[in-house]
């Protein structure tokens, strides 16, 4: 990892205020949370090789050394606790906008948002974003950010493979991780008055993902259960709107969602 560049572009430019990188780390997630309250805004923790990430619901996220892109941004934002989903929904779309603009080849494959915080890419799993929050009850939050990316990784484990892919595997190209990286964070800093806007932002979040209309197998991760439904929308509020087969509609602000393809 080229750290004196993304120091050039970023922290010399005022985009960051710091990089904390390590070669191994355990989890950037992690370790930002053992430290948060030393951590300035502004900050990035990365590392090369993430030999314990997870995503949601302790789920293992697995990245080989040197091939993917995997760290936790440090940012204080002042949103009330019922608008914290935003910060969630606003990092996936800047990640979809930075794919869109690192491959010009995007707008010729799926890419998709999928609820509440993957991208997808022809139709399998190639990001996604774990948010923790510390000073809730403050004005001012602490959001740790963290994402993974795949980008140059060819060769997953035999239990994810049919699941998960990378750029490299989609474009057929290899990609520079450190210009993926300053340009997520460029664009993240330059957009961050939708955060103020949420109704504009979700309605823009809901236009990057396919979701919307589609039959899907939706599981509660509480009790387990499991049951096809359609989705009728997404709320402002960060909710997944279903309608089951009996018509009777709900919302949910935690699951997991498999879209049930024709073919």
């Amino acid at each position: 990892m080229n750290t004196n560049l993304l120091s050039k572009y970023l922290v010399d430019s005022k985009y960051l205020s710091g990089i904390i990188y390590f070669e191994e780390l355990y989890s950037t997630n992690a370790y930002s949370k053992k430290i948060y309250h030393e951590l300035k805004d502004n900050t990035i923790v990365l590392t090369s090789y993430q030999t314990n990430g997870t995503g949601r619901f302790g789920r293992p996220w697995k990245s080989n050394r040197n091939e993917n892109l995997t760290f936790s941004l440090i940012k204080d934002y002042g949103l009330r606790i019922d608008e914290i989903h935003l910060m969630n929904f606003y990092t996936s779309y800047i990640l979809y906008l930075t794919l869109n603009e690192t491959s010009k080849d995007c707008s010729e494959h799926d890419l998709y948002l999928k609820w509440p915080n993957d991208l997808l890419l022809n139709r399998k799993k190639i990001a996604g974003i774990l948010l923790d929050v510390k000073d809730m009850n403050s004005d001012m939050k602490k959001f740790i950010i963290g994402i993974g990316l795949n980008v140059n990784q060819e060769i997953f484990p035999e239990d994810i493979n049919s699941k998960a892919t990378s750029m490299k595997n989609e474009f057929k190209c290899e990609f520079m991780i450190e210009m993926i990286l300053i340009n997520f964070i460029k664009l993240f800093n330059e957009n961050l008055c939708l955060l103020n806007q949420g109704d504009i932002l979700m309605k823009l979040w809901k236009s990057k993902s396919n979701v919307i209309g589609k039959k899907v197998k939706f599981k509660q991760l509480d009790d387990g259960r499991e049951a096809e439904v359609v989705v009728m929308d997404i709320d402002n509020d960060g909710g997944l709107i279903v309608s089951d087969v009996s018509g009777k509609t709900c919302k949910f602000y935690s699951g997991e969602i498999s879209i049930l393809y024709d073919e």
